[in-house]
């Protein structure tokens, strides 16, 4: 019997043994764990301040390339102008030309093959002004003629709308006159007829004072 409580006991503190150290295996499980999030935070710290340095850095390129183009361009203002396409070209007086393909009519082909090249320019932008003048002018007598018709329009209303609205008011006068006479008749009759009662009664009361007198 004592055998077996030793052994019992043996047995119960080999448990508590083992608990203890299981206590302490799981703490340094959660202390490792603590120490794989510090390092997992330090980590994300330290790209953020990677990536903060980059952009900034990056702003700093892009300010630095903004104010070379702005120094640029105040050295050179015209040379955004100067930047042509194929079809495009600078002449003399430094101003933009552009090329157009143009297509001429048999009749002017000797015309055109007799002149130079600024010559036919010159031709071209003196017709195409022409043209242009010619439109405004279109423009300016479609103006005239709308302006035209809409004083003849108003003339046209106010020479008819002028002897109407003078008849309506003439009219709507003299209705008015005929209604002042109708009142003013029938006033004049009841007034009438209120003085002769008015007299009638007069006339029966001094009968009657002299019939009673006597």
């Amino acid at each position: 019997m004592e055998e077996n409580q030793e052994k019992s006991n043996l047995l119960d503190e080999d448990s508590e043994k083992k608990e203890e150290f299981s206590d302490f295996d799981d703490d340094d499980n959660q202390i490792v764990d603590i120490k794989r999030d510090i390092e997992v935070l330090d980590n994300l710290e330290k790209e953020a301040e990677n990536q903060e340095k980059q952009e900034s850095v990056i702003e700093q390129e892009l300010s630095e390339e903004k104010n070379e183009k702005n120094l640029i361009s105040e050295e050179n203002p015209s040379q955004e102008e100067t930047e042509l396409s194929q079809w495009e070209e600078l002449d003399k007086n430094n101003a933009v030309v552009k090329k157009y393909i143009v297509y001429i009519a048999r009749d002017f082909i000797p015309y055109i093959d007799n002149l130079s090249t600024d010559e036919r320019s010159a031709y071209i932008n003196d017709a195409i002004q022409i043209k242009m003048d010619l439109e405004d002018e279109k423009k300016l007598q479609n103006k005239k003629r709308k302006l035209f018709l809409h004083l003849i329009v108003s003339i046209l209303t106010f020479c008819i709308m002028t002897p109407i609205a003078l008849l309506g008011v003439n009219k709507a006068i003299l209705v008015t006159f005929e209604n002042y006479k109708y009142s003013q008749d029938n006033f004049e009759k009841l007034y009438k007829q209120r003085f002769q009662k008015n007299k009638a009664y007069m006339r029966s009361v001094q009968y009657n004072k002299e019939h009673n007198t006597k």
